[in-house]
């Protein structure tokens, strides 16, 4: 924003009738206006000068640059600022100026909400271009109709545009844009003449045989990374690696990498020698009825890139299996949400060869073949997922925050909408009142064709001319109607979602834990969560699981705390000489120590090595093997199974790790977990967020 608004505030305080009208000025060009020369500098001199010259007082600039005018204004910043300072009360200001109506929007909708709910909160608008405003009925019929006319204009530009690319679609022509790559354009700019070809040498002034050509031509490098796919069956990192070494970048000249590379020779349209024109599969617009808005979808042949055999023969070839993967219908929620060290996300997957669920960072996928990649480690899934999930209910227990976070939601829902019932009743006026007219006119006009002798089908046509103007009125009020219903419809559903929202604060009170993986990412994007890895995880533990950790995971136990009482029945239990307290062969390990060693592991889930290198002895893995194969563990464990105890290790170990989040239009959620090392680094049993906090 530029000039301030602040001190039209008091202005307005002191307000008195028959006072100047308080004026601010919006400035939105798109980056298409820019280039042109239409930037910010030079509408603001003529929305300014208007101001001037209406003599209404200049109280604020609000600007929008570079933003697409097919964008909702509550997706815009200077826009949005302008409806947040209009529901001030007293209000700052009495009407925005802009240059052109397209500066509100290039969309019937996206113009009409912004207008209505500055209109209902008593705000009016004004156009510099047309020199119109709403201030009156008049200035607000005139308003409307040049925004249609625009709106139209618009439309037929676009369905002109589009018709024409259709025509080159089905004509097999080039429709514009980009060739793909492997092939060039032939032709350019002869109108209706544009073809793509094989980008291959053909002889030309730049291509000659006793001159060759130093260009890497397309069509070549697809036609080699075939050959050596088939030969290293499919391995696209050895093909990029390949290409990359024989200086074969991409067009835009950065190397390969093994899923690009793979997109483009495995590309099926390449394949069968085609392109699908507004493919419905591939981002054509779809209207209500499935089909493409603009036109039929049409596939254009190509020269073949490959024969048929090559095709097959690369097609047959076994490639290798991806290494990772999502597991198919399971649900990660925390996907993009983690943010790793090395500033990338991590998403959820899994090794093929094992069933255990975790996240990896982005960061491990090259970014073209050979590339580094970073060094973070996997998170477990089950783990973090429990982690922040865990605290996302324990912050939300207190039902009335839950409750208010859903208030807030349904109140700026609420702060969004028009009044459109108001102006459905205005429309039904109007078209009540044409339709009158329209059959006033009918009695009137025939009289008129009669007494000029007029009869038959001449004198239906000679009324229906004279009648046209106030039919397509009424066509266009009916029309108008028609929108106004849909979005009235839309905003109400917009309106029960917060409702549900509200609704589902409520019965959620103490059943979040319980909510399934889909509930999870839906509370997770409502709350906007975002989780920051504060360090490099811990790697992941390979091979056999600990053993004793998941003797009491399995077992849903606490690991007890040895006293002496307890001890010293133990070995009256187990027949230990000399109190448990000395080997029983020298070099060996004290019954008393193997047992303290046992619960420690079982709490930090410390490593076999470890622990032998903490006590200095050897053997304690085979200690294990004989207590747990004797039944002397679980003897043991029956005598402690009234002590007090502490948490089981996790399977996994979790780094430090910041959680933020927020419920628009401004409720803030900020929590850290405990220190990295909490006890032997398990964050998640630092304990409660001491540090979280609701603003």
């Amino acid at each position: 924003m530029g000039k301030s608004v602040t001190s039209a505030i008091d202005i307005a305080a002191r307000a008195i009738a028959g006072r100047r009208l308080r004026a601010v000025d919006y400035l939105r060009v798109s980056t298409e206006d820019q280039a042109k020369g239409y930037g910010i500098g030079y509408t603001g001199k003529r929305t300014a000068a208007h101001i001037a010259r209406k003599q209404w007082d200049h109280v604020g600039t609000f600007k929008d640059e570079g933003e697409s005018g097919t964008l909702p204004w509550e997706l815009r910043e200077g826009a949005t600022e302008i409806m947040e300072l209009a529901v001030q009360q007293p209000r700052p200001f009495d009407l925005v100026c802009v240059y052109e109506t397209r500066a509100i929007g290039r969309k019937n909708r996206v113009f009409w909400e912004w207008v209505w709910k500055l209109q209902d909160l008593g705000i009016f608008v004004a156009v510099v271009d047309d020199d119109i405003d709403n201030t009156t009925e008049e200035g607000e019929a005139r308003m409307r109709d040049k925004a249609n006319e625009a709106f139209k204009e618009l439309a037929k530009i676009r369905k002109r545009t589009q018709g024409g690319i259709q025509e080159k679609a089905e004509l097999g022509g080039f429709t514009g844009g980009q060739a793909r790559y492997g092939y060039r354009i032939v032709n350019k700019g002869q109108k209706g003449e544009q073809q793509l070809v094989l980008d291959v040498c053909d002889g030309g002034e730049a291509c000659t045989r006793t001159d060759p050509c130093e260009a890497v031509h397309e069509a070549d490098v697809l036609r080699l990374a075939r050959r050596v796919a088939v030969r290293v069956k499919k391995n696209w990192e050895q093909v990029a690696l390949y290409l990359n070494a024989e200086g074969f970048f991409t067009r835009s000249g950065k190397p390969w990498s093994g899923p690009n590379i793979r997109g483009r020779l495995m590309d099926e349209d390449l394949l069968n020698a085609r392109i699908v024109f507004r493919d419905v599969k591939n981002g054509a617009q779809i209207g209500p009825d499935g089909n493409p808005v603009w036109g039929e979808s049409v596939t254009i042949a190509l020269p073949p890139m490959f024969t048929p055999g090559e095709v097959a023969e690369l097609r047959a070839t076994q490639g290798r299996a991806y290494h990772r993967s999502a597991i198919p219908d399971r649900v990660y929620p925390l996907s993009g949400r983690l943010l790793s060290p090395c500033g990338r996300h991590y998403v959820g997957s899994s090794p093929t060869e094992e069933e255990s669920l975790h996240y990896v960072c982005s960061g491990k996928r090259p970014e073209y073949a050979g590339a580094a990649t970073c060094s973070c480690s996997q998170i477990y899934a089950q783990g973090v997922e429990e982690w922040v999930w865990g605290n996302v209910c324990a912050l939300l227990s207190d039902r009335d925050r839950l409750l208010a976070l859903a208030d807030e939601w349904v109140g700026a829902v609420a702060k969004q909408q028009v009044d459109y019932s108001t102006r459905l009743s205005s429309l039904d006026q109007k078209i009540a009142e044409q339709s009158d007219t329209i059959d006033l006119m009918t009695g009137v006009t025939a009289k008129q064709v009669t007494r000029q002798g007029l009869t038959g089908r001449a004198a239906e046509i000679a009324v229906e001319k004279k009648l046209q103007p106030f039919f397509a009125e009424l066509e266009q009020l009916q029309s108008e109607r028609a929108d106004i219903e849909l979005w009235q419809s839309e905003a109400l559903e917009a309106d029960q979602r917060a409702k549900d929202l509200h609704a589902l604060a409520k019965s959620a009170h103490g059943r979040m834990e319980k909510f399934t993986k889909e509930q999870q990412v839906e509370w997770l994007a409502l709350l906007d969560i975002s989780v920051k890895v504060l360090e490099n995880p811990p790697a992941m533990r390979r091979g056999i699981a600990c053993p004793i950790g998941d003797w009491f995971r399995e077992r849903n136990r606490a690991v007890p705390t040895l006293s002496e009482e307890v001890w010293q029945q133990i070995v009256e239990a187990e027949g230990f000489p000399n109190g448990g307290l000395v080997p029983r062969q020298s070099g060996g390990v004290a019954p008393r120590v193997v047992l303290e060693v046992f619960l420690r592991k079982a709490v930090t889930g410390a490593s076999w090595p470890v622990l032998e290198a903490e006590t200095g002895s050897k053997g304690l893995i085979g200690h294990w093997k004989r207590w747990s194969k004797q039944g002397r563990w679980d003897r043991v464990m029956e005598v402690m199974k009234h002590c007090d105890g502490v948490p089981v290790a996790p399977r996994h170990r979790l780094p430090k790790m910041e959680m933020t989040g927020k419920v628009r239009p401004g409720v803030i959620l900020a929590a850290t977990s405990g220190e990295a090392g909490g006890q032997e680094g398990h964050a998640q049993e630092s304990g409660p967020w001491g540090g979280a906090y609701w603003t």
